[in-house]
């Protein structure tokens, strides 16, 4: 969720368990206490249920006033890590009154289940179904030098789309460390467009440019991708990381080329990702790089995005830059955090730490394969974002992250609430 202009985030953490299991040390320096080692005995030989409600408030002048909840619900079980299946879920809905009419101009709603060792097999399986709708989708143009909008909340750089999708996920074990995926991903998409739109000038141009990128159908219509990739992972904990790597590259197809199937079109991803202990467990230094590029004829909606999220801009890209600031068919961008873990406590039956976190992030895109200065600009072009942030693990499955960013382009600050860690 990205809180901007009148932002308000509030997060309370209500969760229970069946039984409760302490955690291992911190490090190996760090001994279990007493009171975590009655809970190691009194943990069934079965495992147990974590679960985790949070509730949150949020807004913008966008999207209006509203809240909604994140939950997860995992089986924990001693030598399964990090869990033997994990169900998130999230739904977020705002309000706000326009020309005189209560409407909703965000609505989320997705469940997640994730199975580690599908049929005891090292198989990861994932599953999610998922359906957004979204009224006040920015979009400014194309290209690195696109222009600022004038009003942030200004009808002109906005458009509608409705997107119900449903993802299958899987990641076999190759040999240790290296994993093989596949997928698929389903959406349904009707757009919206408003004609005094920029957007619906764009379609409208009569510049070869601006058409070969933006142009399509705006109204129903259907896009399936299906997606292929090698991974490599050798962190020590995949919900909270504090050493390791984690690499991935992907390769995404859209056959289409039919009425229901407009788009045909590619993409390719390349994530790298470092986790350097300064102070194990307390200090983490960790850094992402992302490479996206799209060729064929994507839909303008996904110039702005990589892996189902916001690029240069939006909680998990750039932070600070709003989410759909920047469109182009090649996006780079990286990360910094510095993680630190500050306090660890046992509340409402379960192993809790309080953590805090210093970041930078920076990218650009480029509007298409061949140089276009006249959409890109000359020179660096970086776009950036920097702030902090705190972070809540609630025993061995569930974080929530609240980050606070600024950025020349942040109208002023960005403020994102969201679960697990950003990367």
């Amino acid at each position: 969720m990205n809180l901007r202009g009148i932002g308000l985030v509030f997060a309370l953490l209500a969760s229970g368990a069946k039984t409760a299991r302490a955690e291992d040390a911190l490090n190996s320096s760090d001994k279990p206490t007493p009171e975590e080692q009655q809970q190691k005995k009194k943990e069934p030989p079965d495992g147990k249920f974590e679960l985790n409600v949070v509730p949150i408030v949020g807004g913008s002048t966008d999207i209006g006033i509203g809240g909604g909840v994140f939950g997860g619900l995992s089986r924990v079980k001693k030598g399964h890590e990090p869990f033997l299946w994990d169900v998130q879920t999230a739904a977020t809905f705002t309000f706000r009154e326009h020309n005189g009419a209560l409407q909703s101009p965000y609505q989320d709603v997705y469940v997640k289940l994730i199975v580690p060792q599908f049929l005891g097999l090292p198989l990861r399986l994932e599953v999610r179904p998922s359906y957004t709708w979204e009224q006040t989708l920015g979009y400014y143009g194309v290209g690195n030098a696109s222009v600022a909008p004038s009003n942030a909340a200004s009808g002109y750089e906005q458009y509608g789309r409705l997107h119900p999708a449903f993802d299958v996920f899987g990641r076999l074990k190759v040999v240790d460390h290296v994993a093989a995926q596949v997928g698929m991903r389903y959406t349904q998409n009707s757009v919206q467009v408003d004609p005094s739109s920029k957007l619906a000038q764009d379609l409208a141009s009569a510049d070869p440019e601006i058409h070969s990128l933006v142009h399509g159908p705006t109204g129903m219509h259907g896009v399936a991708l299906f997606q292929y990739g090698l991974q490599w992972d050798n962190r020590d904990n995949e919900v909270s990381t504090h050493s390791g790597m984690f690499h991935e590259i992907t390769v995404k197809a859209s056959p289409g080329g039919t009425p229901e199937f407009p788009y045909r079109y590619g993409q390719a991803n390349a994530k790298a990702r470092f986790y350097i202990p300064i102070i194990k467990p307390r200090l983490t230094l960790a850094l992402r790089a992302v490479v996206d590029a799209l060729v064929g004829d994507p839909p303008f909606y996904e110039l702005s995005r990589f892996d189902d999220t916001y690029a240069i801009g939006g909680s998990n890209g750039v932070r600070g830059v709003p989410g759909q600031r920047y469109s182009g068919k090649i996006k780079a961008f990286g990360n910094i955090e510095l993680r630190s873990e500050i306090v660890k406590f046992r509340a409402l039956k379960k192993n809790m730490i309080f953590g805090a976190v210093g970041f930078f992030d920076g990218g650009r895109v480029w509007a298409d394969w061949k140089p276009e200065p006249q959409l890109d600009g000359t020179g660096l072009g970086l776009k950036y974002g920097t702030g902090g942030g705190l972070r809540l693990q609630s025993g061995d499955t569930f974080v929530i992250r609240l980050d606070v960013a600024w950025s020349p382009d942040a109208t002023p600050i960005g403020a994102y609430f969201g679960a697990d860690q950003m990367f």
